[in-house]
């Protein structure tokens, strides 16, 4: 194998993991103000959006958007990103509840750039988790060449 090239340029069946990955807790809602859900949980989110067309969104919603995001800058370990988010959702497990009340969705959401056979590693413990708090759990890997 030539040192200068990773195992998946060589053709190796050893592949990646995703890289510069994200996980995040998202609570959306049609007609939600952000500024709600922030005193409801009693935390600053990363980024909001108000309800209404957002040129910059591409999947064409106008739900109102509260995001708590954990990625690179918190750490480049992916596990200790999801289990960030884990740890609040299970931390504000009433007021989500109170909020889904209300009408407002809560996902976890994880992204990443993942190349030909990379994966992404879940601790059975992490999933167990995740099962636990019944929220959706969407995982969006952007396969575009780096």
């Amino acid at each position: 194998m030539d040192l200068g090239r990773t195992p998946m340029e060589e053709g190796s069946e050893l592949a990646g993991s995703w890289v510069m990955t994200e996980a995040a807790l998202i609570i959306q809602g049609a007609d939600m103000d952000p500024a709600t859900v922030t005193r409801e949980l009693a935390l600053d989110p990363t980024s909001t959006r108000s309800p209404g067309f957002d040129r910059w969104d591409t999947s064409g919603s106008t739900d109102g958007r509260w995001r708590l995001e954990f990625d690179n800058d918190h750490s480049r370990d992916f596990s200790l990103q999801l289990d960030a988010v884990l740890s609040i959702a299970e931390e504000k497990t009433a007021e989500i509840k109170k909020l889904a009340g209300q009408g407002y969705e809560t996902v976890i959401s994880v992204y990443g750039f993942a190349g030909h056979d990379c994966s992404l590693p879940f601790s059975a413990q992490q999933m167990a988790r995740a099962a636990d708090l019944g929220l959706p759990l969407i995982l969006t890997p952007n396969v575009n060449e780096r």
